[in-house]
């Protein structure tokens, strides 16, 4: 699967996501940070299967489209921890997750 991360979201889950298999990338190692999320959707995210962000400015933007992209978009509303835990339950809720049941603009998990 190929993932994009959000400025929002802590780098150290760019590793986590890799070592199950998925080639992932995030808006900062990409160096896009500061980029409008209108464009990061319609410019970058597209070349996605899944867009994970805590911006739910964002993710109203994107159900309020009207013609979304293959690319879902989801909101993570895990709590804010420090970045060791929220990795931890991140990578645990992804391999839980049944992809199918989500639909772009989702509040994940």
């Amino acid at each position: 699967m190929k993932i994009l991360l959000d400025e929002n979201l802590p780098e150290s889950l760019v590793p986590a996501l890799r070592r199950l298999g998925h080639e992932v990338d995030s808006v900062n190692s990409l160096r896009l940070k500061g980029l409008d999320n209108s464009t990061l959707y319609r410019q970058v995210a597209q070349q996605y299967d899944l867009c994970f962000t805590k911006d739910a400015g964002f993710v109203h933007n994107v159900r309020q489209m009207p013609f979304p992209s293959r690319t879902k978009v989801l909101r993570v509303i895990l709590p804010q921890q420090p970045a060791k835990v929220f990795v931890g339950a991140f990578v645990r809720a992804f391999e839980q997750s049944d992809w199918s049941r989500y639909q772009n603009g989702s509040d994940w998990p």
